[in-house]
């Protein structure tokens, strides 16, 4: 009978002290990293000028969410692009882009991908998912007005790696293209330069992310709503940018965990481009990994992460890729 009472006592021990572990772990202060001037400085050279006022759509949660219209000068109909910023960012990031598509006879469509700019509550979604589900809603509203439209998903960084994510998903058969931009494809991707020096662009709160995955094994999901990584933002950007993530935000606003899958699923529909000088991600890995899954891979020298999003030889590329 001591022998049980003593068991008892160990494991109740043992359960006190990791959750007390759990606890501190919750508890550890998230750090934001040094500004990263590269990229602060690559947003600015993004030319706004004659960017759309922007437009609303209602999501099935009854949140208003925001994006710009950009129709096709020709008058065209039959294509739309809908463009996913990096993270961080908003819709503006993408204006560039978006207005060069629509000078090219397709119509361009720039999210505030819920969590930024003017959609819902800055840093944070309600679970995860709901980004599939708000793209979903968006490509529904769309076609209210536009029923034969053919659509493409076009990504930049953390936005590239969400649209690698919908490709590889059923919701990714109603886009015919999908041109990814310098992706993020997760941490454990070959694809990334250390993020340390001059390329740290985030910093993640390793701590708590392991106890909100500990956690979520017990049916515990309320951690995925604590700040989880913070993003090397320039402090005059702040009114423009999302400088903290949530986990689920964080897990959503990504590529899948199995990115190879994804280019598989969607292969013969996918491209890649990216910049020589890219700061943030590694081009000549994209260049090893993705060409042997069927992803063609064009790498523009001279450019970096930000320059991918306006460079001239960059938006010559993209709507090279949509049409080829």
């Amino acid at each position: 009978m001591s022998y049980l009472f003593n068991l008892v006592a160990a494991l109740l021990s043992l359960v006190g002290l990791a959750a007390v572990a759990l606890a501190f772990m919750l508890a550890s202060p998230l750090k934001r990293p040094p500004p990263l001037a590269s990229i602060h400085e690559g947003a600015m050279k993004i030319d706004a000028v004659g960017s759309p006022e922007l437009s609303r759509f209602q999501a099935r949660d009854g949140t208003w969410l925001a994006y710009r219209l950009y129709a096709a000068t020709n008058g065209a109909r039959d294509r739309i692009a809908i463009l996913a910023h990096g993270s961080s960012a908003q819709s503006v990031e993408m204006n560039t882009i978006a207005a060069a598509l629509a000078a090219a006879g397709v119509t361009a469509v720039a999210m505030d991908v819920r969590g930024h700019g003017a959609s819902g509550t800055r840093g944070d979604i309600a679970y995860l998912g709901q980004l599939d589900d708000d793209l979903a809603d968006l490509l529904g509203e769309l076609k209210k007005a536009n029923p034969v439209e053919r659509f493409l998903l076009i990504g930049h960084s953390s936005g590239g790696g969400f649209a690698l994510r919908v490709a590889g998903e059923p919701l990714g058969e109603a886009f015919d293209k999908f041109v990814l931009l310098a992706p993020y494809l997760g941490y454990r991707a070959p694809t990334n330069r250390p993020a340390e020096g001059p390329g740290l662009w985030a910093s993640p709160d390793i701590p708590r992310i392991v106890a909100t995955l500990a956690l979520g094994r017990f049916g515990m999901d309320w951690p995925q709503a604590l700040p989880a990584i913070a993003f090397a933002n320039a402090p005059v950007a702040k009114m423009d940018v999302t400088p903290v993530y949530t986990y689920r935000l964080l897990q959503n606003y990504t590529a899948p965990e199995d990115w190879k899958g994804a280019f598989g699923k969607a292969k013969g529909r996918v491209a890649v481009i990216a910049g020589a000088e890219d700061e943030l991600m590694d081009a000549p890995a994209y260049q090893r990994e993705l060409p042997p899954l069927g992803v063609p891979v064009t790498i523009l020298p001279g450019v970096d992460h930000m320059g991918v999003v306006w460079r001239p030889e960059a938006i010559k590329a993209i709507v090279a890729a949509l049409n080829g």
